[in-house]
């Protein structure tokens, strides 16, 4: 997400809050994991690189959400890889319709799906850690989903 709005959204490096603090967004992006600044920048320049747009954003963040492998207690998984191919096969029409200039386009994408995996699951592992020392708030939807991850 957050590549996503640096590159479409005119997303600043820094912002300031009321109380006049100031703070790098990717340092939020990367829920406090500085070590994964380097990794983030190379993927955001890969992407964009390939013209990454708004539907290769919407398309991969379902192929990331629609992993059967990764979902726990889902009544039907054959919907969910039904789904997971139709977005497979928009993504790659639509990378050979409209950036046929962009050599490969689909596959570089699918390419990227490795590290944002590894990146959002540091993140997931970081905040869990945090959580857990009793330094991260524990009555939010955030953390009940990491819990229910965790089980």
């Amino acid at each position: 997400d957050h590549i996503h709005h640096r590159m479409h959204n005119n997303l600043p490096d820094e912002t300031q809050l009321a109380n006049g603090q100031k703070f790098e967004l990717l340092s939020l992006a990367l829920l406090g994991v500085p070590s994964m600044a380097e990794k983030f920048l190379e993927v955001s320049a890969a992407l964009k690189q390939l013209n990454f747009d708004p539907a290769d954003y919407v398309c991969l963040k379902f192929i990331l959400l629609l992993n059967s492998g990764e979902v726990k207690n889902v009544n039907n998984i054959s919907h969910i890889e039904e789904c997971n191919e139709q977005v497979h096969r928009f993504l790659m029409e639509y990378c050979c319709n409209c950036y046929p200039n962009v050599p490969n386009k689909y596959n570089q994408l699918l390419a990227q799906i490795p590290e944002l995996r590894s990146m959002a699951q540091r993140g997931e592992d970081f905040l869990y850690f945090k959580h857990m020392q009793g330094n991260a708030p524990h009555a939010t939807l955030l953390m009940e989903m990491l819990h229910a991850k965790k089980r």
